[in-house]
């Protein structure tokens, strides 16, 4: 971290009410599923997803997020549920951008499109260790009085912690819970949220 960012980051992240209306909900995911709880928003420029809020877990290896950490929109479950308020045209460029000079992927942007038109529907986000080797998350948007993706959360555990089984079976859980933040930042359910 540069002193630019600490400079301005901090009182910029402490000056923001999220995590405090989020915390209450952030606090009974974390002691109800044991796992690392996360609460994001986009960075400034809203090409990287931004920590805001950890709870950490109490069991399992640490992950390598921090609170004013940032990583990759696409390569994480808690910044593709940020992107489900934007569209194609944005999940391409941003897909793009986190996968110039990896020779590995053929045509990245056009798959991580067509999986996100289906996280759209669904209305929840994973990470299946495309960021971090052994590390899985769950992840919701968290909408505000306007209908805009504001936020996400998401709980997040190694893979013994993790199966693909229990991950469909927290989808519903995270999805709550962005739900009641939502609720708290004025959002209204009967409001129709734009992508």
């Amino acid at each position: 971290m540069g002193p630019t960012f600490i400079e301005y980051g901090f009182p910029a992240l402490q000056q923001n009410p999220l995590p405090l209306v989020a915390r209450p909900v952030l606090e009974r995911l974390s002691e109800t599923y044991k796992d690392i709880v996360h609460l994001a928003i986009r960075d400034g420029d809203g090409d990287e997803v931004l920590y805001i809020d950890k709870l950490t877990s109490l069991r399992g290896p640490e992950t390598r997020s921090r609170i004013g950490y940032c990583m990759p929109l696409t390569r994480t479950g808690i910044g593709k549920a940020l992107l489900l308020g934007d569209g194609a045209e944005m999940w391409r460029r941003l897909c793009d951008a986190d996968h110039t000079g990896d020779p590995d992927v053929v045509d990245a942007a056009s798959q991580f499109v067509a999986a996100m038109r289906g996280r759209l529907r669904s209305g929840s986000t994973t990470d299946m260790e495309e960021n971090e080797p052994g590390i899985r998350c769950v992840a919701a948007p968290v909408r505000d009085g306007s209908a805009a993706v504001a936020a996400a959360v998401s709980i997040t555990a190694t893979r013994p912690y993790m199966p693909a089984a229990w991950m469909r079976a927290l989808a519903p859980v995270v999805r709550e819970a962005a739900a009641k933040i939502s609720s708290r930042l004025g959002f209204s359910s009967e409001r129709r949220a734009a992508p």
